[in-house]
């Protein structure tokens, strides 16, 4: 995942809050079933962290992925605000998601702690997922999950776990 500026990142949470907002306004799902377009990590602490995600599908497991995230720099040395945020991207992540329910979290934290998102909660043909660690007014490791449902990225042809 590329680096982003404080601007930048607020560009991108203004787009998924924006998308948040579009996809309540649709009256049912589109005819097929949605496809992830992305899925990245979004670090706001200024230390690194192990992010998992598991994919389900009918509580079968068909995905399983780890990325170290990046920590966010600071401006300054003795800094307590961002200069640019960390990240991870998981690029072979499954983009044909169907029914499949994504539990994130990240190093050691109990499964009572994970975040979970049900894609048969959301009317779009494509979502994109940022799991976001921490925020910009408490940089702790607490783990949360954004969507859009408009993604940068929205592949031409869906793949599944075991292509």
């Amino acid at each position: 995942m590329p680096d982003l500026s404080r601007r930048e990142a607020l560009r991108l949470c203004g787009v998924t809050l924006s998308g948040a907002v579009a996809g309540c306004s649709t009256g049912s799902r589109e005819s097929s079933d949605p496809t992830l377009g992305e899925l990245d990590v979004s670090n706001h602490d200024f230390r690194s962290y192990a992010v998992s995600v598991l994919f389900l599908d009918d509580d079968e497991p068909v995905y399983h992925g780890e990325r170290t995230a990046t920590p966010a720099e600071p401006e300054t040395a003795d800094s307590s605000e961002v200069a640019r945020l960390g990240g991870a991207t998981f690029e072979d992540a499954p983009t044909d998601v169907g029914d499949y329910v994504l539990y994130a979290w990240r190093d050691d934290q109990p499964v009572s702690e994970w975040r979970k998102f049900d894609f048969r909660e959301h009317d779009s043909s494509c979502i994109g997922l940022m799991v976001q660690i921490g925020d910009t007014t408490s940089r702790t490791g607490e783990v949360s999950i954004w969507y859009t449902n408009n993604p940068e990225r929205c592949p031409a042809k869906a793949t599944t776990a075991s292509e």
